[in-house]
């Protein structure tokens, strides 16, 4: 959801720009600040953002991101082997057209991965997640290789793998592209990236003494979730992107509160329009989320006093860049014992001139819970 200042939106951000009216009141009733939500020397990815804001240092478990999402599939990862990230993308003359295969719908997506399971025979095994996103399981491990995130390089020329067992990696994503190709789905190609191990976390009740559910509609987020011990519902219809199941999800979280201390709701059409670089459906996803996830919570904050929202991107996405970057991200901490800081309205301009800056997303957590 964060963003760079825009000169098509009058030099001002996506966030500031857009009609955010419940974020707004959340801002103006309590706290605004930033936080810097992943430390150097980790990518400023979703996994270890995530981990982060759910209060778990990634230096002390992550393993890469495959292995994450693979907990959400439960797919195991024996011994021995490595999970990749795969996407499925569309690449025209060295190029990166699309890092979703321009969000190929998952049925489709499930016939190219068959027919890759089909082809190799065991060497790899394929499993399908999600629309692009899906997992793929080999024999090895892959501590130093070099992938690039697809999303980094929309637009631009391909960079394959590099340093440790890369010569693999770009041999096995070779040989698959006749027959990503051959099902005729407009995805030309897998790409393989973030690749890990087994992960072992700490429950969420050990961790933060919490009972707890995860809402999301991508894997690596609802991975999180499996790997703490919390509930993780699937919601028909939640898609990651501008036609998401927003009631759904919301339904979702309520369901969850009514038994636990904690629901985490994670929204990612605004991170999808950033990678497309789209300024007007990255407006939209904004707005969208602030009428139809944070309204519904500013109802229930005032129908149960007894409780605190929190808002914040995982990362920002700039559409000049197409991808993620680094810097701290707007945060408001709303609900019961926080007092106003004196802002009137969520946006990173704001946020920075705040007196309040959490350095970690952990330590932002225990101002949540605490």
């Amino acid at each position: 959801m964060s963003d760079w200042p825009i000169e098509g939106l009058g030099n001002q951000t996506p966030l500031a720009y857009a009609k955010t009216p419940n974020m707004d009141a959340l801002a103006a009733q309590g706290r605004v600040g930033v936080v810097d939500t992943v430390e150097a020397p980790f990518y400023p990815g979703s996994d270890v953002a995530n981990m982060g804001i759910l209060g778990y240092d990634p230096a002390e478990s992550y393993t890469g991101r495959a292995a994450i999402e693979s907990a959400a599939m439960g797919v195991d990862i024996p011994n021995g082997y490595s999970a990749f990230r795969c996407n499925l993308v569309t690449i025209s003359n060295e190029t990166m057209v699309s890092f979703t295969a321009h969000h190929i719908e998952t049925a489709a997506a499930a016939r190219v991965l068959d027919a890759l399971n089909q082809h190799f025979d065991g060497r790899v095994q394929f499993y399908v997640g999600a629309s692009y996103r899906h997992i793929a399981v080999m024999p090895g491990a892959y501590p130093d290789i070099v992938c690039t995130p697809p999303h980094d390089l929309t637009d631009k020329p391909v960079v394959g793998p590099s340093e440790g067992g890369a010569a693999v990696i770009q041999a096995l994503m070779t040989e698959a592209q006749a027959v990503v190709q051959s099902v005729g789905t407009g995805a030309t190609d897998i790409w393989l990236w973030s690749p890990g191990t087994a992960v072992n976390l700490p429950t969420f009740h050990v961790k933060h003494g919490l009972t707890g559910g995860v809402v999301s509609a991508v894997d690596v987020v609802k991975g999180l979730g499996c790997l703490m011990g919390m509930h993780v519902p699937d919601v028909p219809g939640a898609t990651g992107f501008l036609d998401t199941n927003y009631a759904g999800k919301w339904a979702a979280a309520t369901a969850i509160l009514e038994t636990s201390d904690f629901v985490y709701v994670h929204v990612e059409a605004p991170d999808e329009c950033g990678h497309l670089g789209d300024v007007d459906k990255k407006v939209q996803a904004i707005e969208d989320f602030d009428a139809h996830i944070i309204g519904p919570a500013r109802a229930y904050l005032k129908a149960n006093p007894d409780t605190r929202i929190m808002v914040l991107p995982d990362h920002a996405t700039p559409c000049a860049i197409k991808t993620h970057s680094r810097e701290a991200v707007p945060v408001v901490l709303a609900g019961l014992g926080i007092a106003s800081n004196g802002a009137t309205k969520y946006s990173e301009a704001v946020a920075v001139q705040t007196d309040w800056h959490e350095t970690t997303p952990w330590a932002l957590f225990k101002q949540l819970i605490c």
